[in-house]
């Protein structure tokens, strides 16, 4: 660092003061990790997210029962594997239930099926074919405490320091944390039923496990940027103040401290049923909202897509719309047109989803087409 050298003299006098602990260099020498995004994979939301989550920060997906949170979290999983394939490192943690493999592989993660898995699809495991069993891709790894003798007694505490030590590593590209809300100090958990908690120790717990996570972030052992990305699932509950309830119905755990040490909060809850033609319920559409965003994301930012039942996520379709707003796909008359292509598209946006999703790899160009265009804007 070229600086003057009566300054040089001062950034020295400090950091020996500091006992060498402070590390003062110009602001144009520093790495960051937040050009790095991790995707969704639903376009819309991770055009508004500048291309997806930011490594290096901690988020929050958060929203009533019904909302798809996990699905979310499970499509980054997914987009992480293909981003970092063998390397990919990821670890799932639950304050609450055991992940749904079967959910997630609907999504997209790959995860090779066990023997037992593989006897309740009725199929024999020694002749299970590579296709039936599948494949894992990178490590995904599950923090679990309930497996234990002690589970009912293992505190927030317990699990929020094995977060940081995961993160400290520096070797995950993401984790997980589900239910986080559902979290008990040990002040609390200790106690029996009846005895009444102590209602103000979650909030310093998340005020010191915020503080550490950033410290962790900041200061990697090998002096490398650590550009793990940290995404908590957080229920809601009923807002019990009648002056704020009335615009905002849910209130949410976690304190001030993760309320402002989040990079990104996005609100996700059920927008209403899809219907079929014979009026039976096969999905649901999801609104979002992106109620806090940092480095560069469009706070205020919000949309929907469709989730369909025992399907997922309709991610082809949630491209055309998204798509179109950028003008990637445009429209002429009756026909519909793709990028720069003069194919004549008849049937509205539907005929264009119905095109898509015979061909994968436009679906793919026309992806990196309108992120770019997105970036543009």
């Amino acid at each position: 660092m070229n600086v003057p050298e009566d300054l040089s003299k001062l950034i020295k006098g400090i950091q020996k003061d500091l006992g060498g602990g402070a590390l003062i260099t110009n602001l144009s020498e520093v790495v960051t990790p937040f050009e790095t995004r991790l995707p969704t994979g639903i376009l819309s939301m991770d055009t508004a997210l500048k291309g997806g989550f930011p490594a290096g920060s901690l988020n929050q997906l958060f929203g009533p029962d019904g909302a798809g949170k996990d699905y979310v979290t499970n499509l980054v999983i997914a987009e992480v594997q293909k981003k970092y394939g063998d390397d990919a490192n990821i670890f799932w943690m639950s304050f609450g239930y055991k992940p749904d493999k079967e959910f997630m592989r609907m999504a997209g993660v790959q995860i090779a099926r066990s023997d037992e898995e593989l006897r309740a699809l009725g199929i024999d495991p020694d002749k299970a074919t590579d296709e039936q069993r599948g494949r894992s891709v990178g490590n995904l790894l599950l923090i679990d405490v309930a497996d234990t003798k002690q589970s009912v007694e293992q505190p927030a505490e317990t699990l929020l320091n094995t977060v940081l030590r995961l993160v400290e590593s520096n070797k995950f590209q993401l984790g997980i944390v589900n239910e986080l809300g559902s979290g008990e100090t040990r002040d609390n958990v200790v106690k029996t039923l009846g005895k009444d908690p102590k209602m103000a120790t979650w909030a310093s717990l998340m005020t010191q496990f915020c503080q550490k996570f950033y410290s962790a972030i900041r200061m990697t052992k090998d002096g490398g940027v650590n550009k793990t990305c940290v995404i908590t699932i957080n229920p809601v509950r009923a807002n019990m103040n009648m002056m704020s309830a009335k615009f905002n119905p849910y209130s949410q755990g976690g304190g001030y401290a993760l309320k402002h040490a989040k990079a990104v909060d996005i609100h996700v809850k059920p927008a209403g049923f899809i219907r079929s033609s014979s009026r039976e319920k096969v999905g649901k559409e999801i609104a979002w909202k992106i109620m806090k965003g940092k480095h560069g994301i469009s706070e205020g930012a919000e949309g929907k897509y469709a989730f369909y039942f025992n399907r997922g996520v309709d991610l082809v379709t949630d491209l055309a719309n998204t798509a179109k707003a950028y003008g990637t796909v445009r429209s002429r008359g009756r026909y519909y047109y793709i990028l720069d292509y003069e194919d004549q598209i008849e049937g509205g946006l539907e005929g264009v989803v119905e095109l898509l999703k015979q061909s994968p790899e436009l679906v793919e160009e026309l992806k990196i087409a309108t992120i770019a265009a997105a970036h543009e804007k």
